[in-house]
């Protein structure tokens, strides 16, 4: 089995207001808190466009061959409202130096009457049918960077780091295998992949309580006879009322 996902607007796209927090805040002078911090943490309201398509050795009726599009078939598309978790640690005495992480999990479910006949593996479920189809993706970050230039009002980087996707996708209801009546049935696909990535970001800081950024990243993915790449541009803008606490957009 193979199974390919794909994902508009999803990486670091934050649509709405989120709380920032920062510990260990070593503030000099008048410089922002997120150029001097050693450690900062977000929680974001995220929420991202979706597209999902899934090739699972499967096919849409027996007159085509195209994979199975879960968007298309059972409506999995558009957006949802998920949580965001990431940090960064500058875990170096220079503070050169910092890990970054990020967690964040989107998935969806949905009934609906087949219009068309599918075929996963040798389960054919017939047009006219119920069935259940959803699917679930994870994504872990680990990246390490450093700082290439630094200033009262600005910090230049960049590093490598690798993405884990955990992804899932499911059909069940009733099924027929070989003309004949299997019940009920549920088929599954799963993969893990870790794919590596090339980033930099730059901070501006005009001013104490607000920030500017820009982060860009270059992915590397391979699934299968599956191959290529994405790049991703997050702009955003943070402003931080409190020592310890601010709201970002992305």
């Amino acid at each position: 089995m193979e199974i390919l996902m794909k994902m508009k607007n999803i990486l670091f796209v934050f649509l709405l207001s989120v709380a920032y927090w920062s510990s260990y805040a070593q503030t000099v002078g008048d410089k922002n808190p997120m150029l001097t911090d050693r450690f900062l943490a977000r929680a974001a309201l995220f929420v991202p466009s979706r597209t999902v398509q899934v090739g699972a050795s499967g096919n849409i009726s027996t007159e085509n061959t195209e994979d199975i599009d879960f968007d298309e078939t059972f409506g999995l598309g558009g957006s949802q409202n998920t949580l965001n978790l990431d940090f960064m640690w500058r875990f170096s005495k220079s503070k050169l130096w910092s890990v970054r992480g990020q967690y964040f999990r989107v998935g969806a479910e949905k009934e609906s009457t087949l219009d068309r006949e599918i075929e996963w593996e040798d389960v054919t479920y017939q047009a006219g049918a119920r069935v259940k189809a959803g699917y679930g993706l994870s994504l872990y970050r680990i990246f390490f960077g450093r700082t290439i230039s630094t200033g009262q009002k600005h910090e230049l980087g960049g590093g490598l780091g690798v993405h884990g996707l955990n992804t899932n996708a499911f059909i069940e209801g009733e099924a027929f295998v070989d003309d004949a009546s299997a019940g009920f049935k549920r088929e599954n696909v799963s993969a893990f992949l870790p794919l590596p990535n090339i980033g930099i970001w730059y901070l501006w800081a005009p001013a104490s309580k607000w920030a500017f950024s820009a982060e860009v990243d270059w992915f590397g993915i391979k699934i299968g006879e599956y191959s290529g790449g994405l790049w991703n541009l997050s702009p955003g803008v943070t402003f931080q009322p409190f020592k310890t606490i601010g709201f970002s957009v992305k």
